[in-house]
């Protein structure tokens, strides 16, 4: 098993994915969200994903966004700050199963829309609050990963090409760092909060 993504709440509390490593195994169901508290204590927060990736919270802080990438799903729970317990899962936004690429890492800015990446299809998808697709920026390369806010720059993480005989055109710049303006700036980033 290794880590695969992980994000901080406002509490201060550490999230993070682990998942079979693919180069060991191919990934199944084992893979697990963990929850890493303040005092140190891990609670396992979802069990039976495959490849975890993107974690967020919405503007508000009530609910918790999840992708859980073979399933071509971003899940919305119901988020209680003060505990940190998650609850009412719910598919927020799938991926057509007719189009390339799955969901990977996103990104939410200060209006609440998810900005996530689409590893595999070359792009990163501007998803609003209610879970449509309004905005949409391609890159020259499949492996799209990650994208995160540096003021009103989206900055857009890469992988290798994974298939450069069959997409010769995606080699030149998988694993390229790329930036946009986009005009709208993220919610912030939190830290974790180990208590003393």
């Amino acid at each position: 098993m290794r880590c695969n993504d992980g994000a901080v709440d406002s509490a201060g509390r550490y999230w993070v994915g682990t998942m079979n490593d693919p180069k060991v195994k191919a990934p199944t169901n084992e893979a697990v969200l963990f929850r890493l508290d303040p005092d140190m204590k891990l609670h396992r927060m979802i069990e039976n994903a495959t490849i975890p990736n993107g974690i967020g919270w919405s503007v508000d802080d009530k609910k918790m966004f999840f992708v859980d990438s073979p399933t071509r799903n971003v899940f919305v729970f119901d988020f209680d700050a003060a505990s940190g317990s998650i609850s009412n899962r719910e598919v927020f936004f799938h991926y057509p199963d007719d189009e390339e690429g799955v969901p990977d890492g996103f990104a939410i800015d200060t209006s609440g829309n998810l900005w996530t990446a689409i590893c595999g299809g070359g792009k990163v998808l501007r998803i609003s609050p209610d879970g449509k697709v309004i905005g949409e920026i391609i890159l020259p390369t499949r492996m799209i990963s990650c994208p995160c806010f540096a003021g009103e720059d989206l900055f857009i993480t890469s992988a290798e090409e994974e298939e450069p005989d069959k997409y010769p055109n995606s080699v030149k710049y998988g694993g390229s760092l790329f930036k946009v303006d986009v005009g709208v700036g993220g919610m912030p980033l939190h830290r974790f909060k180990k208590e003393e």
